[in-house]
């Protein structure tokens, strides 16, 4: 097969980007307050460069504890309350009649009026993760008004509070330091690696090359006089990061601009994108790269299949076409949102001596963004959408015994690991054991991509079973009769609570987190908080003095069950 090019030509525009200080003007400035009443201190900013999504608010750090008072930002109602195990763990929205709603995330409690009107849903549903919608007239607040006290529950990694302002019709994130919130900062980004990628190949076949890089003045240069590179077709990435006054969090930038001879050849600038798009990440980013190590290379440049719409009109893809062996003047500017800026300046040229070609791998397929694609083996089926592919992959597809010995399909390779994709694909895998009826309905879908696995209860049509998933890497059947394991924690069968406050289980699965949990106590459904493999109850009017019996059912993804019962005291 031919080897994959993607040029795009760039316009020779002399046109500058926005600053921050022009897009604040066109949000309102001060209408929101803060939602604690300490200094804003961030943990995480707007943008901030994540795992599969950007950062899509503030972190702000509530002096390492939990059950902080927090306050409406403006006047408005409460719209919304979700709680889930993970993600926001528990939140609530409130619209605003200015046209934003902000989002308050990681609580641990609401106050009294709507946390009892939450719990009473909960036990009507029997069901703790919720996702509620009110109504104006139901829980209207004003600003300043006590809403919340901040928690660690979700997917938070400690305690603080996550706060978002959202445009109410198009649910798009606003970054909310656009609306004159006072975080004082002078510390420009600072640069710790500058990359190139030959481009005559896809980013998925052309590792990036690292040009060193050194401190000239308050800015960056490379260590070379003229860098040099072994292409006509090139483009550049940039491993940076933001600092801020008496800080030692690292946060991400807001803007970059590439220029080549004074000619704006792309940039980008976080003031606003929606939850889906938020996973175009993977497209900003070299995803091997991260995947690899957990460190973050920034494209400048847009692979033809990132529609994230971040970039500047005035530039263009960032395809840096070196039609000459002529030396050429490069600057790359990066930015924070109070435009504290860092400047790399340096030399480029193409010498054709250095040029290396890349040979296209054996039996592999050419898949390409824009268009929807399957790969199809002996035992195993793929299909993929046309917004799946970034960047052309010269995709592979393996099929070998599985080393488990709970495996009854084939171990599948699709592809590998270190590309992303953007929206989940739909696998087949046929099933290579005869097992009976019973048997074959404990049977799984397992992904595991690097130290990634997942399992799901996929669909059956005869002899294949239909999954989705949104990572590559080796999928397999597995049999799964192991049941869940039950296991108090700080206490056992028979305890006395006479002081706690709550009352924890710890529920795993061997190959990954329970699917279901059920408690009643003395036969009436009972609510258990979740976090992690932790199910928590907080003791309230629905465990009264005397002894009762607690029954705890606990089902796995593929259908084991296990139940126990416990006697507990409560005095």
């Amino acid at each position: 097969m031919g080897r994959f090019v993607c040029v795009v030509l760039f316009f020779d525009l002399l046109f500058s980007v926005d600053t921050s200080a022009q897009i604040k003007s066109l949000y309102p400035q001060n209408y929101f307050r803060s939602p604690l009443d300490i200094p804003l201190d961030l943990s995480a900013n707007f943008g901030d460069l994540r795992s599969n999504h950007f950062h899509m608010g503030l972190d702000i750090r509530t002096k390492a504890r939990e059950n902080l008072n927090v306050y409406a930002t403006a006047d408005g109602y409460v719209s919304r309350v979700k709680i889930e195990k993970w993600g926001y763990g528990k939140a609530i929205y409130i619209t605003h009649p200015n046209g934003y709603t902000t989002l308050y995330a990681h609580l641990n409690s609401f106050y009294k009026t709507l946390e009892d009107a939450v719990k009473a849903k909960q036990y009507n549903d029997e069901q703790w993760e919720q996702d509620i919608a009110f109504l104006p007239e139901q829980f209207p607040v004003t600003k300043g008004q006590f809403i919340a006290l901040s928690g660690n529950t979700g997917g938070s990694g400690g305690p603080h509070l996550h706060y978002e302002i959202r445009d109410t019709k198009t649910e798009n994130n606003l970054n909310p330091e656009l609306f004159g919130y006072n975080i004082p900062d002078n510390l420009k980004p600072t640069v710790n690696g500058l990359y190139w990628y030959d481009r005559r190949y896809s980013t998925y076949q052309s590792p990036a090359k690292s040009i060193a890089v050194k401190a000239s003045g308050s800015d960056y240069t490379t260590a070379l006089k003229v860098v040099q590179v072994g292409s006509p077709l090139v483009s550049l990435a940039v491993k940076t990061l933001d600092r801020r006054m008496n800080s030692s969090f690292r946060f991400g930038i807001y803007q970059a601009e590439l220029w080549m001879d004074d000619s704006l050849l792309n940039a980008f600038q976080l003031n606003d994108f929606s939850y889906p798009d938020s996973r175009y990440i993977n497209a900003c980013t070299d995803y091997s790269v991260y995947v690899k190590t957990k460190s973050f290379i920034q494209h400048l440049s847009i692979l033809p299949g990132n529609l994230l719409k971040v970039f500047s009109e005035a530039g263009g893809s960032g395809i840096i076409i070196l039609s000459d062996t002529a030396i050429h003047k490069m600057r790359i500017v990066l930015k924070d949102v109070h435009d504290n800026t860092t400047s790399i300046n340096f030399l480029l040229q193409y010498n054709r001596a250095l040029q290396q070609n890349i040979t296209y791998p054996v039996n592999a397929k050419p898949f390409v963004p824009g268009r929807a694609d399957s790969v199809i083996g002996k035992n195993v089926k793929a299909y993929f959408s046309s917004t799946a592919f970034y960047d052309a992959v010269p995709f592979q597809l393996a099929e070998n015994t599985s080393p488990s010995p709970k495996a009854v399909s084939p171990m599948v390779a699709l592809h590998n690991y270190t590309v992303p994709v953007q929206d989940s694909f739909t696998v087949q895998l046929k099933i290579t054991k005869f097992l009976t009826a019973s048997l074959k309905d404990k049977v799984v879908m397992q992904l595991i991509s690097n130290k990634h696995k997942e399992v799901t209860k996929g669909e059956w049509n005869g002899d294949w079973m239909t999954a989705k998933f949104n990572r590559l890497g080796f999928v397999q059947l597995l049999l799964d009769t192991i049941t869940p394991v039950i296991k108090p924690i700080g206490w056992v069968n028979g305890t006395k609570f006479t002081t706690q406050k709550t009352l924890r289980l710890r529920c795993t699965d061997e190959l990954d987190e329970v699917e279901k949990f059920t408690a009643t106590l003395d036969g009436q459904w009972l609510l258990f908080a979740e976090k992690n493999d932790d199910f928590i109850y907080s003791f309230d009017q629905y465990c009264k003095p005397g002894t009762h019996i607690l029954v705890v059912t606990v089902t796995d993804k593929a259908g084991n069950i296990a139940k126990q019962n416990f006697k507990i005291i409560k005095q």
